[in-house]
């Protein structure tokens, strides 16, 4: 049986850190507050089934440009690269 794919969010900060542990979260929230929590978990299930096995999908909130984005299925060794590929085509 395959692994199935998972679903995860990650807060990408103006400086480009990523976090994606709560303990993180929790220290930056305020920075946080335009975002729709209901809205972020709809992302969440409406991702879960689109993510193949093995792989990872995320809800990318950005905190520069106050920006919610979908990015399916990224391989476990090329999801942090791809993040921030993501993060430098917003700003640009």
């Amino acid at each position: 049986m395959s692994t199935p794919g998972s679903v995860r969010t990650v807060h990408i900060l103006k400086t480009g850190e990523l976090i994606f542990s709560l303990e993180d979260y929790q220290k930056v929230q305020d920075r946080f507050s335009w975002v729709d929590k209901s809205f972020i978990l709809s992302e969440i299930f409406r991702l879960r089934p689109l993510t193949d096995a093995g792989r990872f999908s995320f809800v990318a909130i950005y905190e520069e440009e106050k920006t919610i984005k979908p990015v399916l299925n990224l391989e476990p060794e090329f999801y942090l690269s791809q993040l921030q590929l993501n993060r430098q085509e917003l700003s640009e």
